[in-house]
């Protein structure tokens, strides 16, 4: 049977890695030795971190994908993530405040949102997939 590959049938790997030489955010893609290739990345990559005030803040990834936010008291934050976003929140609550969270599917810690810690950080990551928002706690609390 003829799969109609050409050339494609016969050339080594490493000539069509020779041709798919690039670049990506300044960093060169090399192919190997190897009959196959892959991508080689050397820069590292860095998250904005953004402070989150009030009692009503935006969790919105658009600020950064690592938030901090120090309580002033109860707080309920509003959902600016969308399908496909994640943030990281780093919660210090040293006035034992509450969160009254979004509706959010909570994967660990008995599918309850955490027991904040009042010192040093509760750490929690919130993703959206669809529609739902999904939440875990990830540090030191309950």
């Amino acid at each position: 049977t003829n799969l109609g590959l050409g050339t494609a049938a016969t050339t080594a790997a490493t000539a069509y890695a020779t041709a798919a030489q690039g670049t990506l955010a300044g960093t060169a893609i090399q192919p190997n030795d190897s009959p196959t290739f892959g991508v080689v990345i050397g820069d590292s990559y860095t998250e904005t971190v953004f402070a989150l005030t009030g009692t009503t803040p935006a969790i919105d990834p658009a600020n950064g994908g690592v938030q901090t936010w120090t309580l002033p008291g109860a707080s309920t934050p509003t959902d600016s993530i969308a399908d496909g976003e994640s943030v990281t929140i780093m919660i210090d609550d040293g006035t034992a405040a509450t969160i009254t969270w979004p509706t959010t599917t909570w994967v660990n810690n008995g599918a309850a949102a955490p027991t904040l810690a009042t010192t040093g950080y509760t750490v929690v990551v919130l993703w959206k997939v669809s529609t739902t928002l999904y939440g875990a706690f990830v540090g030191n609390g309950t």
